[in-house]
């Protein structure tokens, strides 16, 4: 490799953020282009930095480090974003993927086990703390039993996701070229098969999102 791997740091605490900085810079791949410990800071730099990965802290003084993921992707839709955290709660680690990261690896890792993420990040991995790969797991096979189990009809899982895209029932009616009756005699099915009483419920129940 002629050039080292660049990163961006974004972290609030100064002694993590130093311990990251020199484990970068005393590496043989990678070097710290620059570090930020608030979001204020990051954007003022945004424009000038462009590194292979952006380190991003989620638990900011002055916000969330999701929304900064957010804002790489915007305006830099190929950029690396590897999240490192305390936060394992898997609501904070879905909406951290959803957003942009691309990898997530929980405080506390050995350095070894940073660097290894790292160039596998910069490789084309999608590295993950072991807790929190399990967390994946667990989700996607919940996901597919809950929908396995519900023995929804196929035009009952087509309006179930005009509803989930907050489709009214005339419009999914026109879509499907069906009555509003009919849509509404789909949608009771559904409500009975799924246990549940609205739109929401239902939504979030088979896709798993609760």
């Amino acid at each position: 490799m002629s050039e080292k791997i660049s990163i961006v740091v974004l972290e609030d605490e100064k002694n993590y953020r130093d311990t990251i900085k020199l484990l970068l810079n005393f590496s043989n791949i990678f070097c710290c282009l620059q570090t930020y410990e608030t979001i204020k800071k990051f954007y003022r730099g945004f424009d000038d930095i462009d590194p292979d990965i952006f380190w991003i802290d989620l638990n900011l003084p002055d916000g969330s480090g999701i929304d900064v993921i957010r804002h790489i992707k915007k305006y830099r839709p190929d950029a690396l974003c590897m999240v490192c955290s305390f936060f394992d709660s898997e609501e904070m680690v879905f909406k951290a993927l959803q957003n942009g990261a691309d990898g997530y690896l929980l405080k506390g890792e050995s350095n070894k086990k940073i660097l290894e993420a790292l160039q596998d990040l910069y490789n084309g991995g999608a590295p993950m703390s072991s807790t929190i790969a399990k967390k994946v797991i667990m989700s996607f096979q919940s996901y597919n039993a809950i929908q396995e189990n519900f023995s929804l009809t196929i035009r009952e899982k087509e309006i179930l996701e005009h509803l989930s895209n907050g489709e009214q029932y005339k419009e999914i009616g026109g879509k499907l070229n069906v009555s509003i009756e009919t849509i509404k005699k789909h949608i009771k099915n559904i409500y009975n098969k799924l246990h549940v009483n609205n739109r929401t419920e239902a939504v979030n129940k088979y896709y798993g999102l609760k």
